[in-house]
């Protein structure tokens, strides 16, 4: 049985107004059902991609963060539910410093996918993004390949706040690299959103180490590195916040608010906000290859643009594709459990790095 961690709990009036979101939910799928048949430019272009797009969209804003974490329960819980709906046994390992690794596979494969989830630090997983890598999985074994993920599951804001979050990521790789004795080569890194971040963050790390963070040295470079729709600039001044304000389910103020508990009382740095740090710094990343993936309907995608033409001016190994008509973290959310470019991308990607 899950434990539950410290801040799922809700009070009475937390509750209380949970029914009142599900109707606004409601009310929002059947408006903008409606609303649909006349949408604009400024709109999605698909019509269901409208509709899911906006009821996301009011699911989060409309939602605290202790509601949303309330809602969607503990990761661990999450991934026991869907690995046993699988016909799968859940395996699960502590690692340093209050976090968790979960596995998704066989955790003897010869390679190994440590894969941090999105959520603006502050949301659990939810369930797509197993589904999402059991299928990953099974299609890349299929073809002759030896994968397994590791999910770690890090402490939510506002219970932590960084660098716990990117302390506990190093920790990660690190219990991949020194326990489990498997060679960086065999090794890949990636994370969508706020996991793209701490995967950006992470591989920095490896060659200029945080100062708060013990550093961790490695025997060779890793097979790759993955960032989808990252989340490397706190800004809201790109000019896609704008352009792509009505197509996305995140929003602006979302963001701010997500990066303001996040960051606490900690200035912008080369590692809260990858964005920020040097060309020079990105030359001698220990990784053989990159991958920058981006929906061409998300608010991040001007950052995550020049995120990607920094990187790719010192480190040609870099690959960087924009998935037409995908919002933000579209296998995840807006199109879950259907194909999109950017997830056929991903894993051709990785079937080239294994």
């Amino acid at each position: 049985m899950t434990t539950k961690r410290p801040g799922f709990d809700l009070g009475f009036w937390e509750k209380a107004d949970l029914p009142f979101v599900h109707l606004s939910v409601f009310a929002s799928m059947v408006y903008h059902a409606i609303a649909g048949v006349f949408r604009g430019k400024a709109s999605p272009r698909r019509y269901d991609h409208f509709i899911m797009t906006n009821v996301i969209r009011k699911l989060v804003s409309r939602t605290s963060d202790r509601q949303k974490q309330y809602v969607y329960g503990p990761t661990t819980g999450t991934y026991e539910t869907v690995m046993k709906k699988h016909g799968l046994n859940p395996e699960t390992v502590p690692l340093a410093y209050g976090a968790e690794g979960l596995w998704i596979g066989n955790k003897n494969a010869k390679n190994v996918i440590i894969y941090y989830h999105g959520g603006g630090f502050a949301v659990p997983a939810i369930p797509a993004y197993f589904d999402f890598w059991l299928e990953v999985i099974r299609a890349l074994n299929e073809n002759g390949h030896d994968l397994a993920v590791f999910f770690p599951q890090y402490t939510l804001t506002p219970h932590a706040v960084y660098p716990t979050q990117l302390r506990q990521a190093v920790e990660a790789l690190r219990y991949i690299i020194n326990e489990t004795g498997r060679s960086p080569a065999n090794v890949i890194i990636g994370g969508d959103s706020a996991g793209g971040n701490l995967a950006s963050a992470t591989l920095l790390h490896l060659s200029h180490p945080h100062p708060e963070i013990d550093p961790l040295e490695l025997s060779a470079p890793l097979a790759g590195v993955f960032a989808y729709a990252p989340w490397v600039s706190f800004s809201t001044e790109w000019p896609s916040m704008k352009e792509n304000e009505w197509k996305d389910i995140i929003t602006p103020s979302l963001l701010k608010h997500w990066a303001n508990v996040y960051r606490g009382d900690k200035a912008a740095d080369n590692w809260n906000e990858p964005i920020n740090a040097p060309a020079k710094w990105w030359a001698d990343v220990k990784t053989e290859r990159i991958l920058i993936l981006a929906g061409g309907d998300e608010i991040l995608l001007s950052p995550i643009e020049e995120y990607a033409k920094k990187i790719k001016s010192v480190f040609p190994e870099t690959t960087y594709v924009v998935g037409a008509d995908e919002s933000h973290d579209a296998p995840f959310y807006v199109s879950a459990n259907k194909e999109t470019q950017t997830g056929v991308e991903l894993r051709q990607w990785l079937a080239s790095r294994l």
